[in-house]
C-alpha cells in the first residue's frame, strides 16, 4: 500500500523513498542524491530535531521540509536553524505539500548547478602556473601590463603572454568577464570562510 508521500511523490513526478523510522533513514543516507527530505517531528525512535541535528552535523547539503501536527514554535525555529527551508503544519493538504516538496527540489537543482557552475571555475583558475596567478591577481584590480611588468620584475612581452595564457585558461572572453569570475570565485571562498569572533 502506498504512503501519503509516495502518492504525493507520484502527483508531482518524482521518486519517494519512504523510511520507517529514523536510524534505517540516517543509515541510507546520501547527500550526493538530488532531491530533498521530508521529516515528520515524531518518529518512531528519534524526534525530527535530532535528525535534523544529525544531518546538519554530517554538513548535509539537502533542502529539508519538516512537518508536525503539534510542534512548538521554538521547534519550529529550531528546524529552521537547522536547515529546514520549510515548515509545513499538520493537517495539510496535496496542494499545500506539493508546493512545499517542489520549492525544496528546485532549491536542491539550483544549488546543485551553482555548485557545477562554482567548480568549473575553480578548474579553469586553477590550471594556472603561479606566475599566471600572479599575473591574474594585478589585472583583475585593474593593473596595466607595464605596471605588472615593473612590480614583477618581468618584461613587458613575459606578461603579455601570460596574460593571454591566463584569457585562454579561463576561457574569459573579456577582461571584464575575467573579473566577474574572478569576483564569484571570491565570494564563493569568503562564504565558506567561518567566522572567528572574539569572546565577550
Amino acid at each position: 500500500m502506498q504512503s501519503l508521500f509516495e502518492r504525493i511523490g507520484q502527483l508531482c513526478g518524482f521518486e519517494v523513498a519512504p523510511y520507517g523510522t529514523a536510524e534505517s533513514f540516517l543509515r541510507d543516507y546520501d547527500d550526493d542524491r538530488a532531491g530533498c527530505i521530508v521529516i515528520d517531528l515524531l518518529l518512531p525512535d528519534r524526534s525530527g530535531i535530532e535528525v535534523l541535528q544529525e544531518i546538519s552535523d554530517r554538513g548535509g547539503k539537502l533542502p529539508v521540509v519538516f512537518i508536525s501536527g503539534m510542534a512548538r514554535v521554538s521547534e519550529a525555529v529550531q528546524a529552521l536553524k537547522l536547515g529546514s527551508v520549510d515548515f509545513v503544519e499538520k493537517p495539510f493538504d496535496i496542494r499545500q505539500i506539493s508546493q512545499a516538496l517542489r520549492r525544496a527540489v528546485d532549491l536542491d537543482m539550483r544549488r546543485r548547478s551553482q555548485a557545477q557552475d562554482t567548480q568549473d571555475l575553480r578548474d579553469r583558475f586553477g590550471a594556472l602556473s603561479p606566475r599566471e596567478d600572479q599575473v591574474m591577481q594585478q589585472i583583475v584590480r585593474g593593473a596595466a601590463n607595464k605596471e605588472v611588468a615593473a612590480s614583477l620584475g618581468l618584461s613587458h612581452k613575459t606578461v603579455e603572454v601570460h596574460r593571454s595564457n591566463v584569457m585562454r585558461k579561463t576561457r574569459a572572453g573579456s577582461l571584464a568577464e575575467l573579473v566577474r569570475m574572478h569576483v564569484s570565485l571570491q565570494e564563493f571562498a569568503d562564504a565558506r570562510t567561518p567566522l572567528v569572533g572574539s569572546p565577550s
